[in-house]
């Protein structure tokens, strides 16, 4: 049934933000990361979302092709949000004079890596928050279908 497929919009919703705070909580153990180099030294990590867009796709194959669409549900899987990719933030590593730390290099230089805590935490806010809007949607979405189902009785 096409209308169960709506489901998948808050549960994909639900895991893309999963995803986003497992790279966070990576992000915050990884805040303490020092090197001698920069470019060695972690870099925050990033998820970028994007559409699935396997319905429009499919719906501008048929149409080009001419096709006659009678029953346009037989095409729907809605499949809401996706994690595209993951990037690394590009804010280059912070430099700290510390001579006598073992990984210093020949200038008595660490390189701290650019997670910033305070930014983390902003960001596992807003993906909480958005997880919580799914949920409340997925859950809203499940009592109308049960509520559909027992029209018949």
């Amino acid at each position: 049934m096409a209308f169960l497929s709506s489901l998948n919009i808050p549960l994909s919703g639900m895991t893309a933000e999963r995803f986003r705070l497992d790279l966070i909580s990576q992000n915050v153990a990884m805040a303490d990361d020092v090197a001698s180099n920069p470019d060695d030294v972690y870099k925050r990590q990033m998820v970028i979302f994007g559409e699935d867009r396997s319905f429009k796709d499919t719906l501008a194959k048929k149409m080009t092709e001419g096709e006659y669409i009678p029953n346009i549900f037989r095409y729907v899987q809605m499949r809401g949000v996706e994690a595209v990719q993951v990037v690394e933030d590009e804010t280059p590593a912070e430099p700290v004079y510390s001579p006598n730390h073992p990984l210093a290099d020949e200038n008595g230089y660490i390189y701290e890596s650019n997670v910033d805590r305070q930014v983390e935490i902003m960001d596992a806010m807003q993906a909480t928050n958005s997880f919580n809007a799914c949920k409340s949607m997925y859950e809203a979405m499940q009592g109308v279908i049960q509520a559909s189902l027992n029209i018949g009785k």
